[in-house]
């Protein structure tokens, strides 16, 4: 009977979240238009390969992949498969350990792991998190230990004084559990500015990560692992746990060294993990928060190339890939711009000149346009070039 309700409950998410065309969303809400612009972006910045045309079916499979994490922990605990051939989980018993999970598969699993094997760990999470969900995970924690007296310790990550309380918790035996790809914690600083942040590769971008987590391990000496989740085809939850070689980094670099080489040995896990299941991350609904956008000043195409005569004769346009339009009515028109995350209400004007180039249009330079029987000026078509709002191919 729990398999049942649980498979209905599959059942109804896909017909929610799949039962919208991609030309519905232009008469949903901002909010939904704003989602889809969102997580196109990222995915434009982060893996540029991927075909813009599939964007929408991905977010898709993002939010129902999110759902799913959620109904799987009131579920799924039996049928959970782990994978720990190194024995990580029964070696935590004894020795604290630092785990580092991501925001993946079924990722709450995982706490639910280490509460059926009665392993003492505490929690480090944001503030945000800790005022939404804490009652909630408490909850579960309670109903998964059989022990309504029992509590799970959750740390803020803004607590200044975070890593000298998880060094005494460790040497007790406590294990510390971090979702190492959560957003970045609230902070007046630039990324650029804080020195709690080490800049580093990753996909085809780079990100801002927290080297708080590599300095614990430098300091503490604990023994640290990697835990993945995933789902399979069938949706059935696998977790991958695995120990980090930190002993030799220790005894053969200095402090900096070992951090660089930590921070970027635990998201080169997950930009592995990402390349075949990118659709089974949240982390696109705010990796934008891990660099500090700016408007690109880069043109593919100068105002005065096409203006020139004598340099092009004939010039085929098109709208930028990070353009988005929302048309609503005629008084609720929106531009989105996916490489700063921008969203500007815009006339009909504006709207009708930039969807002609939709498709790509062959013209001549320094000549007037005719758009819905209306002469467009060629000066106005050049400072869309220069915005960046039409490319040349």
């Amino acid at each position: 009977m729990k398999n049942k309700k649980y498979l209905d409950n599959v059942v109804a998410l896909k017909k929610e979240i799949y039962g919208i065309d991609f030309d519905d969303i232009e008469n949903m809400d901002v909010g939904y238009q704003s989602l889809y612009s969102l997580v196109s972006a990222n995915i434009l910045t982060y893996m540029p390969e991927i075909n813009i045309e599939n964007h929408f079916k991905i977010l898709q499979d993002i939010q129902f992949h999110r759902s799913l994490c959620s109904l799987d922990q009131y579920f799924l605990i039996d049928n959970l498969k782990i994978n720990d051939r190194f024995r990580v989980i029964e070696k935590s018993k004894n020795v604290g350990h630092i785990f580092v999970t991501y925001h993946t598969g079924s990722y709450r699993m995982f706490n639910k792991h280490l509460t059926i094997n009665n392993i003492s760990y505490c929690l480090v999470t944001e503030e945000v998190f800790i005022k939404k969900q804490g009652k909630m995970v408490q909850k579960l924690y309670n109903e998964v230990s059989k022990d309504s007296n029992k509590k799970l310790e959750i740390l803020s990550a803004n607590n200044p004084r975070l890593i000298f309380e998880l060094i005494k918790r460790l040497k007790k035996g406590i294990s510390v559990v971090f979702y190492i790809d959560g957003n970045t914690g609230s902070t007046e600083k630039k990324l650029r500015e804080n020195k709690n942040l080490l800049k580093i590769n990753f996909l085809n971008h780079h990100i801002y990560a927290r080297q708080g987590i590599a300095f614990l391990a430098y300091l503490s000496k604990a023994p640290m692992a990697i835990a993945i989740a995933k789902r399979d085809k069938n949706l059935n939850n696998i977790i991958q746990i695995n120990p980090v070689k930190t002993v030799e980094l220790l005894q053969n670099h200095n402090r900096n060294e070992f951090i660089n080489i930590i921070t970027q040995k635990l998201y080169g896990k997950l930009e592995k993990f990402l390349i075949n299941n990118y659709e089974q991350w949240e982390g696109w609904f705010y990796i934008h928060k891990f660099f500090e956008t700016k408007i690109s000043s880069e043109n593919l195409i100068s105002k005065e190339e096409v203006s020139s005569n004598k340099a092009i004769k004939f010039v085929t346009l098109v709208i930028n890939q990070f353009i988005h339009l929302i048309k609503y009515d005629d008084n609720h028109i929106f531009l989105i711009k996916k490489d700063d995350y921008q969203i500007m209400k815009i006339t009909n004007f504006l709207y009708n000149l930039l969807f002609f180039f939709k498709k790509p249009i062959t013209i001549t330079p320094n000549k007037s346009l005719l758009i819905d029987n209306k002469k467009i000026n060629w000066n106005i078509v050049t400072e869309l070039i220069d915005m960046n709002y039409l490319k040349k191919i």
